[in-house]
């Protein structure tokens, strides 16, 4: 970690002898740089106007930023940017998007700082803390045959009280050839909730608006390379969704027949605007359906213990719920025949004699029509969490279903060296896909690294303390701090999972899944979102544009790890092209590190760590290299951790974190034209 004591590089220094003159100001507006993984609002001197820089390479998606701002509401306020040059070579206006950065704070129910991304302008930003306060982003989707070098630019800005104001943008662009999303291979899944936007816009499931709007959030969360959908066969899941997308039309008869319309629109869109499906799950099993309450099966409805603490009391309540709810069989959504209207039904339970003939058919054609789409070989059953079928559900399921595998969402490892095939279910069926809550990172390339993009099974971080819906530099590096550890990614992210439900006075309280209580998974529930509600629908946010750009770096950094990986590449790259190329990655990585734990004598003591959090785990290790500290819940502890979170960060922020991307993507670049 030495190299990191000589990065103390302030942002003066960085654009010592560049281009710059004080913020470009009126009376009444300011307009000044900040950093895309920054929060403006903690910026109280902006210093002097530089050209926005960015940092990015074929094919990927990079963006810059400016804030405006006044000590009154800004009206007016529009931006404006063409195309980029260099010698000749054009980067089309079509490719550069403006956007504009706005606060939760008027709407509520979000994260901090400047984080939902408006595709058109706001009519005014209101006062807040003080001030106005708006970014305007300068998004640049780079094409695949751009010529490398230096593209300069310049985005208008204006408003009223501010007339129309220049700053130059400058975009470094590498050779290296970044592949498209659909092909990373560092995972992620972000779910998508049709749910949420009924609620949110106040729209009829499954309406002409509604799928509008579904399009658009897969669209958007096709920027990080997620391919998994989900396809509710039950109803009232932990995922908030309130109608099975497999409906029963009930015919007058008293006979059952399954329609299967609204699953197959979901999957022409998501086939359209998500691109390429590695996971189709069909959700077949849900936390209500345990016989079981803290390790212990109930043949009758739980009691409530009075004398108990609220924790147990409220563990108790829920057992109730679950039963009351387990009481009418499997909750699917029914349809009139002669009014198609839907409402709650029931089926009987995967246990009931009379189920087979019921649910074996219905396999069959989902396998029929999902062969049809080329998706037969992505089909999987969910959820397991840490509450699991029973051995009897699980037998019956991987009979009727033809031995579909199960993907998990929990706190613990199933599947730890156990690639599928795996038989982990009850040594029945398999898990092939799980996010777990307990992860493995590297710390300190000198005492050994992790490569978690190569792990045979696939295994990925499941973030359960919210951290995602904080500061961007955080989410920005999630990803990598995965695949240096040993994870190959992160999944169970919420795409359009904002707090849609309002109380009475219209304040957010609460994601769709909260009208479910009965399948909560307590602290493994969705509480990350990375879309936010727009005008007319979704869009994206500062956090989706950062955890994307963090996964093209981790692309990178595949990219040259399997060269280096590789004796025969690894020769071909030649001794000084090695060494250089592992220097920057490890670079990458201690400065990763020195973000989150500002203390470099400690950070050097550590290599491999365990834990359900970054803190956590340098806790432990620190505790285990016999350095005193306090326990870990206590006051003094999180206010260490706090201020060490605090310099971390402001010292990334200012070390020329846009420097060293240049010199990611320069390296492969190298790489890729030395293994021609």
């Amino acid at each position: 970690m030495t190299s990191m004591r000589t990065m103390s590089i302030c942002v003066a220094a960085m654009v010592a002898g560049a281009m710059a003159w004080p913020a470009v100001a009126t009376a009444e507006v300011t307009v000044w740089n900040y950093e895309v993984l920054g929060n403006a609002y903690r910026v109280t001197d902006p210093g002097p106007v530089v050209p926005i820089s960015i940092a990015g390479t074929r094919g990927g998606t990079f963006s810059g930023a400016v804030a405006v701002q006044s000590a009154k509401p800004i009206a007016g306020l529009q931006a404006s940017v063409g195309k980029l040059s260099m010698d000749g070579a054009d980067i089309p206006g079509g490719q550069v998007a403006v956007r504009y950065a706005a606060a939760w704070g008027p709407i509520g129910g979000g994260p901090g700082g400047l984080d939902i991304l408006l595709e058109s302008p706001p009519a005014e930003v209101a006062v807040q803390k003080d001030r106005a306060l708006a970014g305007v982003w300068v998004t640049v989707t780079v094409p695949e045959d751009a010529k490398a070098g230096l593209y300069r630019g310049q985005l208008t800005v204006q408003a009223e009280g501010l007339p129309p104001q220049k700053v130059p943008v400058e975009l470094t662009v590498a050779e290296w050839r970044l592949s498209d999303s659909q092909d990373w291979r560092t995972w992620i899944e972000m779910i998508q909730s049709p749910d949420t936007l009924a609620l949110e816009y106040d729209v009829p499931l499954w309406s002409d608006r509604h799928w509008a709007m579904i399009a658009k959030s897969f669209q958007l969360i096709r920027a990080t390379g997620s391919r998994v959908v989900y396809i509710p066969l039950l109803r009232n899941t932990n995922q908030g969704n309130a109608e099975s997308m497999v409906r029963w039309i009930r015919r007058k008869d008293g006979s059952l027949e399954p329609d299967y319309a609204i699953m197959e629109k979901y999957l022409d869109l998501a086939q359209e605007h998500l691109g390429d499906i590695d996971l189709v799950v069909f959700y077949a099993w849900d936390a209500y359906l345990v016989l079981s309450f803290r390790n212990r099966s109930f043949k009758e409805r739980p009691t409530v213990d009075e004398s108990a603490g609220a924790f147990v009391q409220g563990q108790q309540r829920q057992a109730q719920q679950r039963w009351d709810m387990r009481q009418g069989g499997l909750t699917v959504t029914m349809l009139d025949e002669e009014t198609d209207k839907s409402e709650p039904g029931h089926l009987p339970h995967y246990t009931a004699p009379e189920s087979r003939a019921i649910w074996q058919p219905v396999y069959a054609e989902l396998r029929r029509r999902m062969k049809r789409r080329g998706l037969e070989s992505a089909m999987a059953l969910g959820m397991v969490t840490d509450l699991q079928p029973s051995k009897e559900e699980v037998k019956f399921l991987h009979e009727v279903t033809g031995g579909l595998s199960w993907i998990a969402h929990s706190h613990y490892r199933r599947t730890y060296k156990k690639p599928s095939p795996n038989k982990t279910l009850h040594g029945i069926a398999d898990i092939r896909y799980e996010a777990h809550a307990t992860k493995m990172f590297q710390v300190n390339p000198a005492k050994g690294r992790l490569y978690g993009w190569q792990v045979p099974e696939l295994r990925v971080e499941l973030n359960r303390f919210n951290e995602l819906n904080g500061h961007p530099l955080r989410v920005r590096q999630i990803a990598q701090l995965n695949i240096t550890g040993d994870q190959r990614g992160l999944g169970r992210l919420g795409g359009d999972l904002w707090r849609a439900i309002r109380d009475k006075r219209g304040k957010r309280m609460g994601q769709a899944f909260a009208r479910y209580p009965e399948n909560h998974w307590r602290g493994l529930n969705i509480g990350c979102w990375f879309l936010a509600p727009g005008p007319d629908g979704p869009v994206g946010t500062a956090r989706l544009e950062n955890l994307r750009e963090g996964v093209q770096e981790c692309e990178a950094r595949i990219f040259i790890e399997r060269a280096l990986l590789d004796a025969d590449k690894k020769q071909r790259l030649g001794t000084d092209l090695a060494k250089r190329a592992q220097a920057v990655l490890d670079e990458h990585q201690q400065a990763m590190w020195r973000s989150i734990w500002a203390n470099e004598d400690q950070l050097e003591v550590m290599g491999a760590i365990s834990a359900r959090s970054t803190h956590e785990a340098i806790w432990g290790a620190l505790k285990r290299a016999g350095i005193k500290l306090p326990g870990f819940w206590d006051r003094a502890a999180r206010r260490m951790r706090s201020e060490e979170n605090r310099k971390g960060i402001d010292w990334f922020v200012a070390s020329g974190w846009q420097d060293r991307n240049k010199q990611l993507f320069a390296v492969a670049a190298e790489v890729q034209q030395r293994l021609k």
